[in-house]
Order: C-alpha cells, then sequence, then structure tokens
C-alpha cells in the first residue's frame, strides 16, 4: 500500500508527491499520458515572485523575460505594471517537474487512465481492472477531473483558444479587456517569448472569438501553432472528501480574474502536503486541507467578484477608467510604490461606488500580498 496516491502529473501532481516523498511517504504518481505537458494548454508565463513556490531554480524551461504587464482598454489607453515575468516552454517544466518528483522517490506510473477513486477506502481504479491503495489521494488531474467527479463534483469551465504565431523581441505581456469580446474581463492576451521569436496570443472563448480580437486589433504574425482547452471559474464547491483532496485545475484553483493557475498549483500543492503530513503522523483525525486551502488568499472568492465587478462594465465604463491611468507605470504591487496611481485612480468619477468595491479590495490584497498571479 502507498501512502499517497497523486493523479495527475502536471505542475500541481508533480510538486506534491515531490513535497511528500521529501518528508519520506511512498508515494505513486499517475497520469493518463505516457509524455506529460502535451498538448500545451498554457499562455506560459509566471511571474518570477511566484516562482519559489516550486521549490526550483529556472533552467532550460525558460524561453524569456518579460519586465512589464500592459492592461489595455478598448479605446487603446492603458497602463503598465512592472514585475518580471518568467515565460516558459511549458511541456519542458512539466517535464523537469515530473522529474523531481521521481528523484526524490517517487514511482511513476504513466499512460494510465483512472476509472475512479473510492474517497474512504484509499482505491484508486486504472483502466484495465488494476487498483492501487493508498491512504490519501491527491486528485491534480486538471479542469475535468476524474477525482472530483468520483466525489460528486463538476467545475465550471469557460472556453479557452490560442495561437503561438512570430512575434519581434517584446518586453511586455499585454492584457485586453473588451466588452466586445466575451467571457472577459481580460479578454484576450499576448505572451511574448523572445528566445522563441514568437508569442502566445489567446483569449477566453472560442477561436471564433480569437480571429475576431486578432483582426479587430490588427495583430499581425504567422501562425506556427494552435491550441486551447477549458479553464476553471470559481473554487469548486468542496476541496475534500474523505482522504481524498482536490489541488489545482481540479479544485478550480485557477484566478478567475486572470485564468492564471500555476501559482495556485504549487500553493495548492504544498497546504495538501503539510495537512496530509499531519494527518498520516496521526497528529489529525482527518487530512485538513479543506479549512486551510479556504483560509489561503489563492482560494478566495474575492477574485471571482472582482472578474464579475469588472465584466459587468461597459466598454465606455471601462474606457473612463483608463483614461484615468493612461501612460502610468505601477512599479510594483507595493501600497507605497506608486501613490499617483492610487491618487489617478481616485479621481476617476465614480470610482467609490459599491460596484468597484470587490476590483478595490482585490488589488489592496495583492498590494499587501506584494505580488500578483
Amino acid at each position: 500500500m502507498y501512502s499517497v496516491a497523486v493523479v495527475g502529473a502536471g505542475p500541481a501532481g508533480s510538486t506534491a508527491a515531490r513535497t511528500l516523498s521529501e518528508m519520506g511517504y511512498k508515494v505513486v504518481l499517475i497520469d493518463r499520458k505516457e509524455v506529460v505537458g502535451l498538448p500545451k494548454q498554457c499562455a506560459e508565463g509566471l511571474f518570477a515572485a511566484c516562482f519559489p513556490e516550486f521549490s526550483t531554480s529556472p533552467g532550460e524551461f525558460i524561453t524569456g523575460k518579460v519586465r512589464y504587464l500592459k492592461v489595455v482598454f478598448p479605446d487603446q489607453t492603458s497602463y503598465r505594471l512592472r514585475g518580471d515575468l518568467l515565460m516558459l516552454d511549458r511541456p519542458r517544466f512539466d517535464q523537469h517537474l515530473l522529474g523531481l518528483a521521481e528523484r526524490s522517490g517517487a514511482d511513476l506510473v504513466l499512460g494510465q487512465k483512472v476509472e475512479g477513486i473510492d474517497p474512504y477506502s484509499g482505491e484508486v481504479r486504472l483502466r484495465g481492472g488494476e487498483t492501487i491503495r493508498a491512504k490519501a489521494i491527491v486528485g491534480a488531474d486538471g479542469p475535468a477531473s476524474r477525482v472530483g467527479r468520483s466525489i460528486g463534483l463538476r467545475n465550471r469551465l469557460v472556453p479557452a483558444a490560442q495561437v503561438e504565431m512570430t512575434w519581434p523581441c517584446d518586453d511586455t505581456i499585454y492584457a485586453y479587456i473588451d466588452r466586445d469580446l466575451p467571457h472577459g474581463p481580460y479578454s484576450c492576451w499576448i505572451f511574448p517569448k523572445n528566445e522563441a521569436g514568437t508569442a502566445n496570443v489567446g483569449c477566453f472563448g472560442t477561436f471564433p472569438t480569437l480571429e475576431r480580437f486578432i483582426s479587430k486589433y490588427e495583430i499581425e504574425g504567422e501562425v506556427v501553432e494552435k491550441n486551447g482547452g477549458a479553464i476553471p471559474l470559481g473554487l469548486a464547491a468542496r476541496l475534500q472528501k474523505g482522504r481524498a483532496v482536490l489541488i489545482g485545475d481540479a479544485g478550480g484553483l485557477t484566478n478567475p480574474f486572470t485564468g492564471g493557475g500555476l501559482y495556485p498549483a504549487a500553493r495548492s500543492a504544498r497546504i495538501a502536503a503539510g495537512a496530509i503530513d499531519r494527518y498520516l503522523r496521526g497528529e489529525t483525525k482527518g487530512i485538513e486541507y479543506e479549512s486551510a486551502m479556504r483560509r489561503d488568499f489563492v482560494a478566495s472568492d474575492l477574485h471571482l467578484k472582482a472578474r464579475d465587478a469588472l465584466a459587468g462594465l461597459s466598454n465606455r465604463e471601462l474606457c473612463r477608467l483608463g483614461a484615468a491611468v493612461d501612460g502610468l507605470i505601477f512599479p510594483g504591487l507595493k501600497l507605497s510604490a506608486s501613490p499617483i496611481l492610487v491618487w489617478r485612480g481616485l479621481l476617476h468619477p465614480g470610482i467609490m461606488r459599491p460596484k468597484y468595491a470587490p476590483l478595490l479590495k482585490l488589488l489592496f490584497r495583492y498590494c499587501l500580498a506584494g505580488k500578483v498571479w
């Protein structure tokens, strides 16, 4: 019997498996793919301030670095946020994290699909009839999690479409806010990969929406790859049942404001590992993961409230907001970093109205955390 069975070998699952193995537990890491990380379903950016959560140093999987996040409003007014962002080769990054998990002692079972789990007995049933038994189960198997379905949960999903296209050297990633394009608030994005000479250009929505965005904003480049997927929108109704816990995308632990999922993947993996460790050492009667995760900022429903608030603004309101901050550079997420940005924002007509409250609260929380994800 294993101490822990981890289902899904993406960044969340590999981080959980590695952490628990390093604690001395017998861990098995299962994934339906024989080669993890393919096909790519990610804009491939991670702020440097979030990178230490993976407890690894940047390596050959880094494909560039940019200095700014530029938020663009419908009339193309904009502001910039300074903060180093590392661009990843996601397949190589996933394979790197998987290698770390294996070297830490985790057993790998690749190319095997999980049919279901029993959250009380700890059984993991594989296609073909084989059963793996463990004292705890970690569901890290993505937005349409089989582990989640086995405990009666389904994530709310939104589609995402993306192309990788040729792009000049650039020091900025771009987030476009436009109510003419569905599934906002950050409807579309451009993430340059300078070493590859390309950029990931994507949107919340389907490929017709992406084509509309590319045409409207006259984005030019040769398409070299297409990829798409689904992004969980909002935290799962529950993150735990019996001996089974959900982390990363499987638990809806993405940022619904931006769609970012890498930092929440690592963060939830570490919180789950700590809770499982305390349970296996007999310090707690059960795995106390859900309560710990919901106290963490990455599981706050404030992100979803802020997303809904921004998505509820008309393009006219968005342009007024853009005019209040146009041309400003926000040097990092610190309360003292740029008083002028705060002042200009407060001068925006009606910014203190109740409907803006979630946006202001979210900005304040990010300032306290000193980073965005």
